[in-house]
Formats: C-alpha cells, sequence, structure tokens
C-alpha cells in the first residue's frame, strides 16, 4: 500500500477537524456528554489515522511485503473505526436530537463518502464497507422517521450507497488495469519479447554498474552453431521455439544473482559477477557445450545445434565496458572461424 502526503493527508486532517469540532459543537449545544465522549473519540483515531499516513509517507521505500501489509491492515482498521464513529453519530443524534444536528451529519456522511470514492487509498473493500457502515446508518435512522418524503429519502441514501460502491469498483479496476500496463511496458523495456532474457540495454546497464563498482566479472558470449539450417529447414517458429528453449537451458546453468540476456538474433551473453575463476568459467563453458548439443524436440522432431563461446574474465578496477565486450566478441569470432562448438579464453 502507498499512501503519500499528496493531498490525501491533507484531507484526512480536515475530515477529521470538521468532524470533531461538528460533534463539539452539537455536544456543547445540547449539553450531551455522550457526544463529549465521542467527540474524544474521533479526535484520537483522526490524529493516529494522520500520524500513521506521516510515518507511511517517511517509509514509503523500506515497506515491504508483510511489512507493508502490516500497515494497510492498521490503517483499515482506524478507518473503520472512524466510519463506524460517524455511523454511531449519526444514529444517536437522529433518535436523541432535532433536524440541525440530523442534516449535519447527513451532510458530513456524504461528504466523507465522496473522499472515499474519490481517493481509493485502501483496499476497495475496505473503503466499500466503510460507505455501507455510513450510509446503512444514515438510511436506517431516515426509515424510522414517519414522513413519506424523509423515508424516500432513505431509498436515495441506498441508491447512493450503490453508487459509491460501484465507482470505488470501477476506479480501481482501472488501477490494476493501468499497473498491469506500467509493469509490462517497464518489462518489455528491459527485456527480450521473444525468451524473456534481459535484454541488450539491460545488460550494457548490468556491465556499467560492474565495472563502476570495481568488482570483477566475467563474460561468456555465446553463439549458437548452424542456427542457420534450422530456420532454412524447420522454418522461423520452429527457429524461435529453439531459441526459447536455449534460454530456458541457460537459465537453469547459472545462479539467481547472475545475467542471462540475449543479444539479438542466436547471440547470448552470460554475465557472473560474485564468481570470479578461471576454473569455474572453464566448468561453465563446457557445460555450455553439453547442455546445448542434447537435441531440441518440437513436433516429433529432434533439432541438433551447437553451441561457440568466447570468454573475457576482467579483473577489478575494469573501467572499460565496452572493450570487455568486444574482447569477448572476438575471443568468439576465433571459435567460430576455427572450430565450432569450442570456447577460447581473451
Amino acid at each position: 500500500m502507498a499512501i503519500a502526503l499528496d493531498g490525501f493527508s491533507p484531507m484526512i486532517l480536515m475530515g477529521g477537524v470538521c468532524l470533531v469540532s461538528a460533534t463539539v459543537l452539537v455536544a456543547q449545544y445540547y449539553g450531551d456528554s455522550v457526544l463529549w465522549w465521542m467527540a474524544l473519540v474521533c479526535l484520537i483515531i483522526s490524529g493516529l489515522r494522520f500520524w500513521l499516513v506521516v510515518a507511511l509517507s517517511r517509509r514509503t521505500d523500506k515497506l515491504t511485503g508483510s511489512a507493508s501489509a502490516q500497515w494497510s491492515a492498521v490503517f483499515g482498521v482506524l478507518t473503520i473505526l472512524f466510519c463506524s464513529s460517524v455511523a454511531f453519530l449519526t444514529i444517536y443524534n437522529f433518535r436523541f436530537h432535532d433536524q440541525a444536528s440530523q442534516v449535519l451529519c447527513v451532510l458530513g456522511t456524504f461528504t466523507i463518502c465522496s473522499g472515499l470514492s474519490s481517493r481509493i487509498g485502501l483496499h476497495p473493500r475496505i473503503s466499500q464497507a466503510c460507505i455501507i457502515i455510513m450510509q446503512g446508518s444514515v438510511g436506517s435512522s431516515l426509515l424510522l422517521c414517519k414522513e413519506p418524503l424523509i423515508r424516500y429519502a432513505a431509498v436515495l441514501s441506498l441508491v447512493t450507497t450503490f453508487t459509491y460502491c460501484t465507482s470505488i469498483g470501477t476506479q480501481h479496476k482501472l488501477i490494476e488495469d493501468q499497473v498491469r500496463t506500467r509493469r509490462k511496458l517497464r518489462n518489455l523495456a528491459h527485456h527480450d519479447s521473444l525468451t524473456g532474457l534481459e535484454n541488450r540495454h539491460q545488460f550494457e546497464t548490468r556491465l556499467k554498474e560492474a565495472c563502476a563498482g570495481g568488482m570483477p566479472f566475467t563474460l561468456l558470449m555465446i553463439d549458437l552453431d548452424d542456427f542457420k539450417q534450422v530456420n532454412d529447414i524447420h522454418g522461423h517458429a520452429i527457429g524461435d521455439e529453439v531459441l526459447k528453449q536455449v534460454a530456458r537451458r541457460l537459465e537453469k546453468m547459472v545462479r539467481k544473482s547472475d545475467l542471462v540476456a540475449r543479444l539479438g538474433g542466436d547471440e547470448f551473453v552470460i554475465l557472473l559477477t560474485e564468481m570470479h575463476s578461471v576454473d569455474t568459467a572453464h566448468k561453465l563453458a563446457k557445460r555450455i557445450q553439453r547442455e546445448i548439443a542434447v537435441p531440441f524436440e518440437k513436433d516429433n522432431r529432434q533439432i541438433f545445434i551447437g553451441a561457440s563461446t568466447g570468454i573475457k574474465m576482467a579483473g577489478a578496477g575494469e573501467n572499460h565496458p565496452e572493450y570487455a565486450l568486444i574482447e569477448a566478441d572476438r575471443a568468439l569470432y576465433r571459435v567460430k572461424a576455427g572450430h565450432q562448438g569450442g570456447f577460447e579464453f581473451v
């Protein structure tokens, strides 16, 4: 949950101040001790909600997973308590006081419901529950009146409740669609659309970060052998499927901290940043040869390809990511020009 101070906290503060001040005025006018206690309760709840929003706005970057859910749950409980207090005030005023206080409660309830329906700061179910609680108190209180027009107003209150809840559901769906769209666009910007691996741009970014951090790293440039024949003989659809399977095999060979990317066509790259030794790179290169040599199966057909690998080991303090990439590519070129299916260190 993300609750920021961009207008939402001032709304909470003003809502709490208005509710407490109105309750105090009515309590003072009627000399009702119950309303004085309710004013105190509303003041405490409003203060806690405002404090919680301020605290969340300062800790947004630190809250993830279960911690964020816990804070969200606390805020939801406080909001339900706040709205329940409004509902109690409405029912109490309709039962014991005259029309002035009743009109004040109705206007306050509709104002709070409008705020809840216009800004989905909570889970939609919580917002809808709060509206039902408050509007339910108004509707039930109006139904107890004998005047037909007032009872008709109770029906309008129920219609308004339905409208608010529907509006919240619609807005929440739109927000979810927007979030999914942004995630999809972000994923497309950083990942290869065919294989799902990270793309050249993301690889170059990670490589620059490794160089800037002064850490040693190992680059393995991989080019598939005889892949052009796969497209020529079996078609591009089968070729695309083989590329996807190659991507999955490469991902299984490395750790989560390592990077596997597709640079384009049938060219892949692996970036190792936390494990830097000739023996490790040698074993990985041999494994790549073995795994890629295993036949790929599609539509009951076996497809055989190989892999050539150029390896660049960069020590700590490497300041030129472009140079490291060129070196690995040159090693790969020498492998392809000499004996395909092998690997070579720079």
